[in-house]
């Protein structure tokens, strides 16, 4: 357990000089009980005084209140061991504590003993404390021991609350790990048994009205079992009068301070059932709800059996603090699925489905949006394919900003390519009225574009600030084809340059966006030369197996946190007849890549 308390710091120096001064005081009276009760009754502390045989000879009135006797006397004749049989005592890491560990015992039998913070539930009450003891062995004038005084300070209150600040830190941290809200509620029950609870059950509460259980957490595995068993007769939709369903419906958490046996019957479905819930060995229950921007969204249910604790109403105000947070933390992981969801969905919608099979060509295509590591944004990076009476175009891009902005540009460059294509067969031409229809939008839209015109063994080129292509031949030869032009949507009275290309059967063309040599790794970007050794690497390997590469090479390099859209082509001519089904196939490896 953490959140303890420092014995030595919590002591000043102030408390270690009353328990001296105490010794001192009780040795220099002597038989003079009466005084001596007198004195001790007096302090706000609880005293005890132990005889040399490590029985209690004393108790002050603090003490005596505090151990719940009514009168010394019953509290005497029970004796030490008889007392602490009231008590489950543990010290603050929940190991459990023996007479023999207690200071006083211990110096009377020789040993040290430093001050020590312990915790006592008592059993029939379920009162939990936290006791500070220090002692200090009392000795007659020929220095024999001959009793032992404890002082013990109450720290339940600085205890209890340093207790919840570290659990309500670790649990918070531990919500925040993930977006993963099902696997962080878990981990969440799991930290509260048995620290807060002995049981810890989170279900969420689906559109239907209808129960999802996510957790029930307890340190026994055969316990776990006997949840099982009991789940089952829990109805679905939950009664909206009883219990979670009653939380649910309200909002308002519920506090059983109490189970007795009768409430158990009154829920029990049958004899079986009560059985079952008899094993359990209820003390206290807290059912509390899981509520984010004014909606329940499930419910944390926390039970205390074996260790005979008793949940009260400050147990109530923590647990729904945890609750906050928890339901905080689902809230803002299903807005972000949905979020994500969307984006992707957005993204997808700007992307060809697959690449269409085309005659004399092998191609591939690689997509990584920059949501599958940073923000949950619709990224600029695009590629499209589409057929003209002259031969095929593919268009490679990427338009400035994020977001549904960056969605609407892309879209508009797309489906504004697509329709020039049908009359337009010059990618010099279709790039020069994308750029004004561009600059008669809005603001300032930018975009970078390659457009290429795929014909028998080669292809025409035309590229507006966009990177150069890569030229890969099987020798691992590369050779760069730079671009012609400025960034689409920039300047008045700009013009491009369409370019021949001549590509032969053993070479690849790679295109690509900035998102490639801009990837951040730990220290730097990945870059050109990172790139092109890559391929040289993988001359004369086929398109989707350079894309492949590439892309687990970017996962490796990619340091979390630095991630833009990433978008690349990979063509390479092939002779239609010898290629047969090539092209299919093509097209269907580049499936998956094309959709992201």
């Amino acid at each position: 357990m953490t959140g303890e308390v420092n014995p030595e710091k919590r002591s000043s120096e102030s408390d270690v000089g009353s328990v001296e001064a105490l010794g001192e005081l009780i040795v220099r009276l002597g038989s003079a009980r009466a005084a001596l009760a007198e004195i001790l009754d007096s302090l706000a502390e609880a005293v005890t005084i132990r005889d040399r045989d490590g029985e209690i000879a004393y108790v002050n009135t603090v003490a005596m209140e505090h151990m719940g006797f009514s009168s010394r006397r019953a509290l005497l004749e029970q004796g030490t061991q008889g007392i602490l049989d009231e008590y489950i005592v543990t010290d603050e890491q929940g190991n459990p504590l023996t007479a023999s560990d207690i200071p006083s015992v211990r110096l009377l039998a020789g040993e040290s003993a430093e001050p020590m913070v312990m915790r006592t539930i008592r059993r029939s009450t379920g009162q939990v404390s936290w006791m500070l003891l220090k002692a200090r062995l009392l000795r007659d004038p020929q220095g024999e021991p001959v009793a032992a005084v404890t002082i013990i300070e109450d720290v339940t209150k600085e205890k209890t609350a340093a207790v919840r600040e570290d659990f309500l830190a670790r649990a918070t941290e531990t919500l925040m790990s993930s977006l993963d809200y099902q696997e962080t509620l878990r981990n969440v029950a799991w930290l509260a048994v048995p620290e807060i609870a002995d049981w810890c059950a989170v279900d969420l509460i689906d559109p239907r009205g209808l129960r999802q259980q996510v957790v029930v957490a307890h340190p026994d595995p055969q316990k776990l079992v006997l949840a099982e068993r009991l789940r089952r007769y829990d109805s679905d939709p939950p009664d909206p009068e009883r219990g979670v369903g009653r939380v649910i419906r309200t909002g308002t958490s519920e506090l059983y301070g109490e189970i007795p046996d009768e409430l158990l019957v009154q829920g029990a479905v049958d004899d079986q059932h009560l059985e079952l819930l008899r094993q359990v060995g209820f003390r206290s229950v807290l059912v509390v709800p899981l509520r984010a921007r004014g909606r329940t969204l499930g419910v944390m249910t926390l039970v205390t059996a074996e260790s005979m604790r008793r949940f009260d109403e400050s147990d109530r105000e923590f647990v729904e603090q945890v609750a906050s947070r928890a339901a905080i933390a689902v809230d803002n992981a299903r807005l972000a699925t949905a979020r994500r969801e969307i984006a992707e969905t957005l993204q997808h919608s700007l992307l060809p489905e697959a690449v269409p099979p085309i005659p004399g060509w092998e191609i591939a295509t690689m997509y990584r949006p920059a949501s599958a590591f940073d923000e949950v944004e619709v990224g600029g990076d695009f590629y499209d394919f589409f057929e003209t009476g002259s031969g095929w175009l593919v268009l490679l891009g990427d338009v400035t900003g994020r977001g549904v902005e960056a969605a609407a540009m892309t879209s508009l460059v797309r489906h504004g390519a697509r329709f020039l294509a049908k009359r337009e067969h010059s990618p010099a031409r279709i790039l020069e009225q994308l750029d004004e229809e561009l600059r008669n939008q809005a603001g300032l839209s930018l975009c970078s574009a390659l457009c290429v015109r795929l014909e028998d063994g080669r292809l025409i080129m035309s590229s507006a600030g966009h990177p150069p292509a890569l030229l890969v031949r099987d020798d691992g030869r590369i050779r760069e084809i730079g671009g012609s032009g400025p960034l689409l949507g920039g300047w008045a009275g700009s013009s491009w340059d369409d370019r021949l290309l001549e590509i032969a059967p053993d070479e690849t063309l790679l295109m690509y966006t900035d998102g490639v040599t801009d990837t951040r790794g730990a220290d730097d970007r990945f870059g050109s030369a990172r790139l092109r050794r890559l391929l040289a690497d993988h001359a004369g390997e086929s398109p989707a197996a350079v894309l492949a590469e590439l892309e687990r090479e970017l996962d490796r390099f990619q340091s979390r946190g630095y991630a833009d859209d990433t978008g690349a082509v990979a063509l390479r001519p092939v002779a239609v007849g010898v290629l047969g089904a090539a092209p299919e196939r093509s097209a269907d490896s580049s499936a998956a890549p094309a959709g992201g």
